[in-house]
């Protein structure tokens, strides 16, 4: 296997992993809504460990693609220098890329409407802490009026 297959084999390996991740970062929402603390530490170290193993094909694929550059002799690698030298190699790794970015986009459009789900249970925690344990509006934190009306004390400097 020559080093264009190797590098089209790790990106399709990133793409199977953006791919369960999605499906992972889909029922991340259900975690949410149920506010399962347990399951959202461990939907994290999932994440984490995904992060790395993706970060570790992402450095695989550019060591391959450098090989990919000596043996053909680019100094820069691209989609069109690969197309000219092998046109089904470079079409399957176009392809398999285009499915990378799609992938990637959804993941990242996933992660940011379950952020926005986090932060509206945030919001509806602490809507319910201050009902449970109001904060008193007689007096600021250093001991005056709440009200904003100025303290009666007169000090004297001599």
């Amino acid at each position: 296997m020559n080093s264009l297959q190797r590098a089209i084999a790790t990106t399709e390996q990133i793409r199977d992993a953006l791919a369960s991740e999605i499906v992972i970062a889909r029922e991340e929402r259900v975690l949410i809504r149920n506010m399962d603390l347990d399951g959202l530490n461990r939907r994290a170290a999932k994440r984490s460990e995904f992060n790395q193993r993706t970060l570790n094909l992402q450095q695989t694929l550019a060591a391959e693609l450098a090989e990919v550059g000596q043996d053909t002799g680019f100094v820069t690698v691209t989609l069109d220098g690969l197309m000219e030298r092998a046109p089904a190699l470079g079409q399957r790794m176009s392809a398999v890329l285009a499915e990378v970015r799609a992938l990637a986009s959804a993941l990242s459009e996933l992660d940011h409407l379950n952020r926005l789900l986090g932060q509206r249970a945030l919001s509806y925690v602490r809507a319910h802490l201050a009902v449970i344990s109001p904060k008193p509006s007689a007096y600021d934190r250093r001991g005056g009026s709440a009200t904003g009306g100025r303290a009666s004390t007169v000090v004297r400097v001599l």
